[in-house]
């Protein structure tokens, strides 16, 4: 290469090109494994269950480039925290089961990036074990009622009973997700999660909630898109 190239990227002399593009065709593969555990197990709409796949494949190829980037360097490992310390994602991850999957695919490509092949070969099929062993009614997965995420926003006086009433006769387990003030106090935007009942209807929802006393707004919003 010419020495004003080499000259410009001179870490680049620390890793022979093949053993890069070694690693991260490895967490290619691997990561496709992690994808291919969590789309056999899911327990979402199978809509949700692609798009967190397709997160998890590229997300142990970006790990495996970072690992690679530091390498042995505390100073760049400190410098790349901060760096993406300045990332912030809005999408919730309702289901714990998801965030291990997350992590998975994260120890994955720190391990490929490292250099250590040997754990995930190792910890893969245990992981898929392990998720084989807790799935209940894998195959039914794609036929189960969609995951919603109600928001909505009362006076401050409002009272909880009739929206826990009206909640509780649509979905299965509404949580509350988060409360806040708006409008400097004056109304409260309250966000409930949960998933629908095989028999619930989402318009018959709104309109529940709707007549509930103190209730300004109602939107409801399904993640998985599973009603479109």
């Amino acid at each position: 290469m010419p020495a004003w190239f080499t000259d410009a990227f001179p870490s680049d002399a620390e890793l022979r090109w093949m053993n890069i593009v070694i690693r991260l065709l490895a967490a290619l593969v691997l990561g496709s494994l992690v994808s291919i555990i969590y789309a056999t197990t899911r327990r979402r709409h199978a809509a949700a269950a692609t798009d967190l796949s397709q997160t998890l494949l590229l997300l142990a190829v970006v790990i495996a480039m970072i690992t690679l980037a530091i390498g042995d360097s505390a100073a760049r490992a400190f410098s790349l925290v901060g760096a993406l310390a300045i990332v912030r994602f809005r999408s919730v991850v309702e289901d714990p089961r998801d965030t291990a999957f997350v992590i998975l695919a994260v120890a994955v490509g720190l391990a490929v990036g490292a250099g250590f092949i040997l754990v995930p070969l190792i910890g893969l099929p245990i992981a898929a074990i392990i998720a084989w062993a807790f799935c209940k009614n894998g195959r039914d997965a794609p036929f189960s009622a969609p995951s919603c995420r109600v928001i909505l926003r009362t006076t401050p006086e409002c009272p909880a009973g009739p929206i826990r009433e009206a909640l509780a006769a649509h979905l299965d387990r509404p949580l509350p997700r988060r409360i806040e003030t708006v409008k400097q106090g004056t109304l409260v935007d309250v966000v409930y999660s949960g998933r629908m009942n095989r028999d619930g209807d989402g318009h018959a929802l709104v309109r529940s909630l709707q007549a509930c006393p103190g209730v300004v707004g109602v939107e409801l919003v399904f993640p998985d898109k599973a009603m479109n």
